[in-house]
């Protein structure tokens, strides 16, 4: 019998936990994460560096945000939910205002899953965001 074994693919140089993100923007098939404050390299010399995110090859419209808006409990607690799913070109135009914080995020073939907390003028929801792209993930160093 043949195993083979799936090797874990290496970290990526970069994370966004912590990432506050201020604008999601479209333009074609990229689309930029534009940071408050950066991210943090996790390889050495560790520490917060600033710039954004680009993804390429996004297809919006095969991209999805999932919402999450708790009844009984406080975002981010077990408990009741209701919720809506829509596709990423949906999102960036009725959630143009909204930041988000960045909690958690994983990288799969041709997927990225970011999850965290929707920040809305008078409320606070959780998310989850499953980008498809084929092309790269890119970041912007400002230096």
């Amino acid at each position: 019998m043949k195993i083979v074994v799936k090797k874990p693919d290496p970290d990526p140089p970069y994370s966004l936990h912590d990432a506050h993100i201020m604008e999601l923007q479209a333009e074609r098939d990229t689309l930029r994460l534009l940071t408050q404050y950066g991210y943090v390299r996790t390889e050495e010399p560790l520490g917060q560096v600033d710039g954004d995110v680009e993804l390429t090859g996004v297809d919006l419209e095969s991209s999805y945000v999932y919402i999450m808006e708790y009844q009984d409990v406080l975002c981010g607690n077990c408990g009741s939910f209701s919720g809506k799913k829509m596709t990423l070109e949906t999102f960036l135009r009725e959630y143009s205002d909204a930041t988000l914080d960045i909690m958690d995020e994983s990288y799969g073939f041709r997927l990225a899953v970011l999850g965290g907390f929707l920040n809305l003028r008078d409320r606070i929801l959780e998310f989850k965001l499953e980008i498809y792209y084929t092309g790269e993930v890119r970041y912007l160093l400002k230096e």
